[in-house]
């Protein structure tokens, strides 16, 4: 079990590697985002999840101001072991799995005209769009994994937070989706 373990962090600490190459984010906060997975995949508790767990396909993700990357961005379908790193620099960011054939921009318009709150797209009842989970909040340099059942489609990933302390002119509350963290993803 130690090996397997091993095995999966090395995997993890790859996809990291990679997603730094082409994610934007800087070598220090790769550092502290590597420096962070392996302090979550040595955390009590953590050890035999991760290795009870049997993904067919792992994904690594990238969030930062203003954007998302996956390496893959593409997979078979089944269970998927998603690891997230928030290179910040600032802001505390969140991965929602959305599965839908809308475009990015539809989604942005749903959320735009929310009378809940305005920029946010709500989890249940938008037509064409199915909720599928997500990794909750968490602050920049931090690294969170979550397993999602993933079948043949299209998904978009977005950051779903709203900060209401931050306003542009005209009054709005930023918005992490429309200020462009969502990406397109695709279970072959």
């Amino acid at each position: 079990m130690q090996k397997k373990l091993i095995g999966l962090m090395l995997v993890a600490l790859l996809m990291f590697a990679t997603m730094a190459c082409d994610s934007g984010i800087s070598e220090e906060d790769h550092a502290a985002a590597v420096d962070a997975a392996r302090a979550e995949g040595l955390a009590a508790g953590q050890a035999e999840a991760v290795a009870g767990m049997e993904a067919v396909s792992s994904v690594g993700v990238s969030l930062s101001e203003w954007a998302i990357s996956a390496t893959p961005n593409s997979i078979p379908a089944g269970l998927v072991r998603i690891t997230a790193a928030n290179g910040g620099p600032v802001d505390p960011h969140e991965l929602v799995i959305f599965k839908t054939d809308l475009s990015i921009e539809d989604l942005e318009q749903v959320a735009i005209a929310n009378p809940e709150e305005r920029g946010f797209l709500p989890e249940a009842d938008v037509p064409g769009a199915e909720f599928i989970g997500e990794i909750e909040e968490f602050e920049p340099g931090g690294v969170e994994t979550g397993v999602f059942d993933l079948a043949p489609g299209r998904y978009v990933f977005i950051c779903n937070i709203v900060e209401h302390s931050e306003v542009d002119e005209q009054g709005n509350p930023e918005s992490h989706l429309l200020e462009g963290m969502s990406m397109e993803f695709i279970v072959r």
